[in-house]
């Protein structure tokens, strides 16, 4: 049925909208709201022909998967269409665009900001303002490229390298350059093939493609323009609002033949691109509801800013694909996300387009070879975009970890007038200055480039970048990444290591105090200390309860072993898959009730020799002695590289905070050693109730009598496989005897009325040697003695 113009004029508006696509007239008046570009794009033609627009962001063929039956109203005489005016923003002679005639020769175009100038002529500006625009004053988007300048290469020398081998693997299928095309929206902007000229230079050329989510061409034809049925697509994917459509985006990939799905996470709402915005002021619709958007804030207006670490299962629910998480900004997230399971992140700020001064994706790199190395060197392959311009962009990535880099921007400028010829130009200029610089570096291979390299040294080796200086660089965010961390137990020792890692600018300290909770909630922890001075502490939070503590990283239980597997339980609330738990207490086997409760939890255990007291609520004196060990308590559960970083971090806070400490390989020996002389001095002083120098010079016997008590505990220490040093005795000797005389932290807790750490210090050595078949008659009797002690000090209370 022939429509007149002046029939389709009437319908232009939000109650009746018509328009015009080569000649056919469409009612999309109930299409409005459901198009992924939001309703205001179409009611920018509405009751006018829509050609144009429609062409340059679609193909034809989604008129019929987009459109019902219904909503054909018939065809217009073509006489009957107005010719288009021109556009300010169209390329024509009064505005110097270039024609496609006068297009710069392609062998003439030598670097890729030679093709950003050439887009930059050609394309609209509205066009060129929506590829081009970064968010706010654009700070992140010239810090991307900025960062990689910032690094030094170092070059070798008489390296014989007659050939190169740029080839490298993304999610095991192969790729003749570590480089791939980001999901870049609309190419069909750029050039009339869009993304099907991207699939068939990438084909060719040996590369795998990311294909956006808001592509302009749908992605059965983009997979039909593959070089080889055998070429991988990726499928990026934004969770839409509706979260059936994302369903169907997925299923239809999986269909379509994709290879993973990379979903992105980076923009949950749009960031303020100005220019993009400031050009698309004017929209022409009647009711005019959309002014001031730009085409990016349009096209993703249907994108869900109400997703969650949960996504991820629900999409492993949905397919089986690998999945690749887009946008990680920090270390603590890509932590995360190896948690999780995903098969590879991509270390992007969305090429500075969504949060302006974000930290540039190669810092967060650099973030995650100094907190997490354990993440480049693990299953999870690590990818990286955003202001990579040269090969030698290309090289440093990789280097300092990254698998494989993501370029997009300069994938669709380099379409614009050339189309899958500009593409291949491209990679072929990128591919040349990659294998040039790699013959400079003295590597022919880009495993050569991360094999060499040394963790221990200041700087990489071998042509690799000078890691220490561009790490300076990142000290000042360091404050941003802060570390949570809460101190179980606020007595004396509790109270010194709190005020150790409170000496870390990186940690957010909360504190659980119970007897000391006014008092510390009130005035903070002092500490008056022969080694560190005179200092107040105020802890971020001071709570009475766990409960009251949301989970952390580092779990600090300086609380007396008395009672485990009831505290244990306690701690609940603040741990999760990401806390560390350290013990700091008295003892052996403490760490078996903390691993029955948390089994997947990395627990490190430690050993303090610290002469600290409290002498009043929230006040504590300490003398010279400080000293500590600490080691992992093994947990295959836990990736060993997991475990370590762990381990390594909470060093470094310990290191911040100024204390003596080592890191043992065997952790349980120092245990084993500190419970010989704690079951000799602890039982002892409280028994007697007198110092260490006063039970020693009480009779001829106490001395002989002590190393029989501490030779008992070594031997069962040996029959539990815990090699004890000959010579141990006799050190511990000499120790106490150089001492003056002392009390012990039981004998304290008696003179208290407080129960006593009866069972971590005596009760593990005993249920032990009685396992084993050990005689230990001495500890036995003392053991006895000190429950009848304690359960009389329990009734009391």
């Amino acid at each position: 049925m022939k429509i007149t113009l002046q029939e389709i004029n009437r319908h232009n508006n939000r109650e009746s909208c018509w328009v015009v696509i080569h000649g056919v007239v469409y009612d999309v008046t109930d299409f409005l709201n459901s198009h992924p570009g939001g309703a205001s794009v179409i009611l920018r033609c509405a009751g006018k022909d829509a050609t144009e627009d429609f062409d340059s962001v679609h193909a034809v063929e989604l008129l019929g998967e987009a459109l019902p039956k219904t909503a054909l109203q018939g065809q217009i005489d073509p006489g009957e269409l107005e010719k288009p005016r021109k556009k300010p923003d169209t390329m024509d002679d009064e505005q110097s665009k270039t024609d496609h005639a006068s297009l710069p020769q392609l062998q003439s175009l030598l670097n890729l900001h030679d093709f950003e100038r050439v887009a930059g002529q050609r394309l609209r500006a509205t066009t060129w303002a929506y590829y081009s625009s970064g968010a706010d004053d654009e700070i992140s988007k010239r810090n991307n490229a900025l960062a990689y300048q910032k690094i030094s290469l170092r070059p070798r020398i008489l390296r014989k390298i007659p050939t190169v081998n740029t080839a490298t693997s993304i999610l095991g299928f192969s790729t003749t350059l570590p480089v791939y095309i980001s999901p870049v929206g609309l190419a069909k902007l750029a050039h009339p093939e869009g993304e099907c000229a991207l699939a068939a230079a990438a084909g060719k050329e040996g590369l795998v493609q990311v294909l956006a989510n808001g592509s302009s061409m749908p992605i059965e034809q983009v997979m039909s323009s593959r070089s080889s049925p055998t070429q991988p697509i990726f499928q990026q994917l934004y969770v839409n609002k509706d979260i059936q459509k994302s369903v169907e985006t997925v299923q239809r990939a999986e269909r379509a033949g994709v290879s993973a799905i990379w979903i992105t996470v980076d923009s949950p709402v749009v960031g303020k691109r100005e220019m993009d915005e400031r050009l698309n002021l004017s929209v022409t619709a009647t009711d005019n509801i959309a002014e001031g958007k730009g085409v990016a804030k349009i096209m993703a207006s249907s994108i869900s800013p109400f997703i969650d670490w949960e996504i991820l299962t629900w999409l492993r629910q949905l397919t089986d694909l690998p999945v690749v998480l887009k946008g990680i900004q920090c270390v603590e997230d890509a932590v995360l996300a190896y948690e999780h399971g995903v098969h590879g992140i991509v270390l992007s700020n969305h090429g500075g387009r969504s949060q302006d001064t974000a930290q540039s994706p190669l810092l967060t790199l650099l973030e995650i070879r100094k907190f997490a190395p354990h993440l480049i060197k693990s299953k999870m392959q690590i990818f990286i975009d955003g202001g990579i311009r040269r090969g030698t962009d290309v090289l440093k990535a990789i280097t300092l970890g990254a698998t494989a880099v993501g370029l997009g921007r300069p994938f669709l400028i380099s379409l614009s007038g050339y189309g899958e010829k500009g593409v291949r130009r491209m990679i072929e200029i990128l591919r040349q200055e990659v294998e040039m610089n790699m013959v400079f570096l003295g590597v022919t291979s880009l495993e050569e480039l991360r094999s060499e390299m040394n963790p221990h040294a200041g700087i990489l080796r071998c042509g690799e970048v000078e890691f220490q200086k561009a790490y300076n660089s990142l000290l000042i965010l360091n404050k941003m990444a802060e570390i949570d961390v809460l101190v179980y137990g606020l007595g004396a020792i509790g109270s010194f290591y709190a005020f150790v890692l409170s000496q870390s600018d990186r940690v957010r300290l909360s504190v659980v105090a119970r007897s000391n909770y006014e008092a510390v909630k009130a005035n903070g922890i002092t500490i008056n200390s022969e080694n560190h001075g005179q200092h107040i502490v105020h802890p971020h939070r001071v709570v009475k309860s766990v409960a009251e503590v949301p989970p952390v990283d580092y779990i600090v239980c300086a609380h007396k072993a008395i009672d485990q597997d009831e505290v244990v339980a306690q701690l609940q609330p603040a741990i999760d898959s990401r806390t560390t738990i350290v013990i700091i207490q008295n003892g052996v086997g403490n760490e078996e009730p903390f691993r029955k409760q948390f089994p997947n939890n990395t627990i490190i255990t430690c050993v303090t020799w610290v002469g600290a007291t409290q002498t009043s609520p929230g006040i504590v004196s300490h003398g010279k002695s400080e000293d500590m060990q600490i080691g992992l308590f093994p947990n295959p559960k836990v990736e060993s590289e997991v475990g370590q970083q762990r381990l390594e971090t909470f060093a470094d806070l310990l290191r911040d905070g100024k204390t003596r400490f080592q890191v043992l390989e065997d952790i349980q020996i120092q245990r084993w050693e500190k419970v010989v002389w704690n079951v000799a001095w602890n039982s002892l002083t409280t028994l007697t109730l007198v110092d260490t120098q006063t039970w020693l010079k009480s009779s001829k016997d106490a001395t002989p009598f002590t190393r029989q008590l501490m030779q008992e505990v070594v031997d069962i220490a040996r029959g539990c496989g815990v090699p004890l040093k000959d010579g141990l005795i006799d050190q511990l000797m000499d120790k106490i005897n150089a001492m003056p005389g002392i009390g012990s932290s039981m004998q304290t807790d008696y003179k208290n009325g407080r129960p006593m750490e009866i069972d971590v210090i005596l009760g593990f050595p005993v249920r032990k040697s009685r396992e084993l078949g050990i005689r230990a008659p001495f500890l036995e009797t003392l053991y006895v003695l000190l429950r009848a002690v304690d359960g009389r000090l329990r009734a009391a209370r």
